[in-house]
C-alpha cells in the first residue's frame, strides 16, 4: 500500500489513461456495431423525429443490456479521465498527510463517473435539469465527506 503512495501521481496517470483508454474504445464498438432497438419498433425512432414519440417509449423498445454496457463504458472512461485529477485534489487539499491514499483516490473517482453515468441516463430519460445534477452531485460529495470524517475518526482512536 505505502509503495503506491510512494510513486505519486503516476499510478494515477496510468490506471486512469487505461480507463480512459478501454471506456472509450468499449463506447465506439458499442455505438458502431450495436442496434439498440428492437427492429420492430423502428416506429418509434421514426416518430422520435417528427416529435411524436417520447422519451420512456424510446427506452421502453430499447434494449437494456446494450443500454448498460453504454453506461458502464461511460463510467469507465469519466473514472480514467477523474483518476489523476482527483488525486492531485487530495495533494492539493490536504498537505499534512503527504501522498494520497489510491483507493480513496480511486473511490473518488468511481463516483465522478457515477454521477456522469448517472446524468447521461437521466438525459435518454429527458429528466436531467441542472437542480437534479446539483442535488445528486450534493448527495455524493455528502457520502464521500462522511466517509472521510468515518476514517479520521477510525485513526485517531487507533492510535490513541
Amino acid at each position: 500500500m505505502k509503495s503506491l503512495e510512494r510513486l505519486g501521481i503516476l499510478p494515477s496517470l496510468l490506471i486512469g489513461a487505461a480507463l480512459l483508454a478501454l471506456g472509450l474504445l468499449a463506447m465506439s464498438y458499442i455505438v458502431n456495431n450495436f442496434w439498440p432497438f428492437d427492429v420492430n419498433r423502428l416506429d418509434l425512432v421514426r416518430g422520435s423525429v417528427i416529435g411524436q414519440a417520447d422519451a420512456p417509449l424510446l427506452l421502453e423498445a430499447a434494449d437494456m443490456q446494450i443500454l448498460l454496457a453504454f453506461l458502464a463504458a461511460v463510467l469507465m472512461a469519466v473514472t480514467g479521465l477523474a483518476l489523476p485529477l482527483a488525486w492531485l485534489l487530495n495533494k492539493r487539499l490536504d498537505k499534512q498527510r503527504g501522498n494520497p491514499n489510491f483507493w480513496v483516490v480511486f473511490r473518488q473517482a468511481v463516483g465522478a463517473g457515477f454521477w456522469v453515468a448517472f446524468l447521461v441516463w437521466l438525459q435518454m430519460n429527458r429528466a436531467l435539469g441542472l437542480a437534479v445534477a446539483l442535488l445528486v452531485a450534493g448527495v455524493l460529495i455528502l457520502f464521500e465527506i462522511m466517509l472521510q470524517l468515518r476514517s479520521r475518526a477510525a485513526s485517531v482512536e487507533g492510535t490513541s
